[in-house]
């Protein structure tokens, strides 16, 4: 007999429905895709951001990227001293810091979660100058631990976690500031597109002096010492696009009912995978805590010698892996400092140095034994049976049988 496979397409609607359509046309009929200002368009997204943060602020960039870049130039990332990041995370909010004039300090992860260890982070703290505290695959990374951990400020990179509540409150609310990418495959998506929010106003201004045009800058800049930048800020034109900005409006307003829908859907796959002994793990985000829809990260509890094929295995059955994130700590970029002070000389003159394996055994640990599943946003019960019980069905031929 065959093992369970599974059948039914991977269940979804159109990214971009109706309301996107219809929010894009009403632009178009008015003429104005480029606000170099508060905009209609820029001032409905930065104000929704700021509601569902609960900050006081909220600014658009045209990238996650730009948003990370502009958080670590607000809070003080320094050459001389490193950015504590996360190794499991996408590559550029490990560039980000090299653009803010920093370089980063890998982390090891927690052993029960894919997030930043507070222990890990408290030990670096003296060489650091701030955190990047990634809430990876939309668990909230534990932002009382780290805050207590160090004295430093900690940027949130909220990019797999729009919606994500941890202990009641908002991610992207915790730290200095908050990151948020749109870019198209994440929950809340403009094609492309970032936001920044914080309550501090002086990050909020210096954020703003990076990337934002002289008729914002001239109009919102109140600090003394910023006033100078209202000519010209740094000019690195990080502005968001209006048509991203209505686009991802209307993202933000479907949110919570395909949160709904995809917490209902994991709790079908968590059932059948209880019910069939599975060996998995699921990390903790707690009671009062809620968290994000990019990616599921479980952990298979016997070992997996050949991660590669155990992913080739699942895809066969029909599974909806995710890829896992590559090791950047060992790509040449990050290995060589040579090449990176090609792009950002300031590495020449830097404390940095390039990351071993064995400082980071949680993380390489966990790249051999998590898997990533996707969640359909859409109600699905039939679909998250089959899929748990194939899955099941390959991980104890595979992996208990074997």
């Amino acid at each position: 007999m065959n093992d369970p496979a599974v059948t039914l397409p991977f269940p979804r609607e159109p990214k971009y429905g109706q309301a996107e359509k219809d929010a894009v046309l009403k632009l178009l009929d008015e003429g104005h895709l480029s606000e170099i200002n508060r905009g209609p368009a820029t001032n409905a997204l930065e104000a929704a951001f700021a509601r569902l943060t609960g900050t006081r602020h909220a600014l658009s960039f045209n990238s996650g990227t730009a948003s990370l870049h502009a958080a670590l130039h607000a809070v003080g990332a320094s050459p001389q001293a490193g950015v504590a990041v996360s190794p499991m995370t996408w590559v550029s909010a490990i560039t980000a810091v090299f653009q803010a004039g920093s370089y980063p300090v890998f982390c090891d992860i927690e052993p029960d979660s894919p997030n930043i260890a507070p222990t890990a982070v408290a030990e670096a703290a003296p060489a650091c100058s701030a955190v990047l505290a990634t809430h990876t695959w939309g668990i909230p990374a534990r932002m009382d631990q780290l805050a207590k951990a160090t004295g430093l400020p900690i940027v949130e990179d909220c990019s797999h976690a729009h919606g994500a509540l941890y202990q009641g409150r908002a991610v992207g609310s915790w730290g200095a500031a908050g990151c948020f990418s749109l870019q198209e495959s994440k929950s809340v998506s403009g094609g492309e597109g970032g936001i920044l929010t914080t309550t501090d106003r002086e990050v909020y201004e210096r954020a703003l002096t990076l990337g934002h045009h002289p008729a914002r800058l001239a109009a919102e800049l109140t600090l003394p010492e910023l006033k100078p930048f209202a000519t010209t800020g740094a000019a690195y034109k990080y502005r968001m696009p209006a048509v991203s900005a209505v686009i991802a409006r209307q993202q933000l307003r479907s949110l919570p009912d395909r949160m709904l829908a995809a917490e209902q859907n994991l709790a079908t796959l968590r059932k059948v995978l209880e019910e069939c002994d599975a060996p998995v793990t699921w990390p903790s985000i707690g009671e009062l805590s809620v968290r994000g829809w990019y990616g599921t990260p479980l952990t298979i509890n016997v070992r997996v010698p050949d991660p590669a094929e155990l992913s080739k295995q699942l895809k066969a059955a029909g599974i909806p892996v995710r890829s896992m994130y590559e090791d950047w700590t060992q790509a040449p970029l990050l290995q060589r400092p040579d090449l990176a002070a090609r792009f950002w000389p300031h590495l020449a003159r830097s404390p940095y140095r390039p990351p071993t394996i064995d400082a980071l055994p949680n993380f390489h640990k966990a790249m051999r034994q998590m898997i990533v599943l996707k969640v359909p946003q859409l109600l699905a019960p039939d679909y998250m049976e089959q899929v748990a019980e194939a899955l099941a069905a390959v991980l104890v031929r595979t992996l208990v049988t074997a």
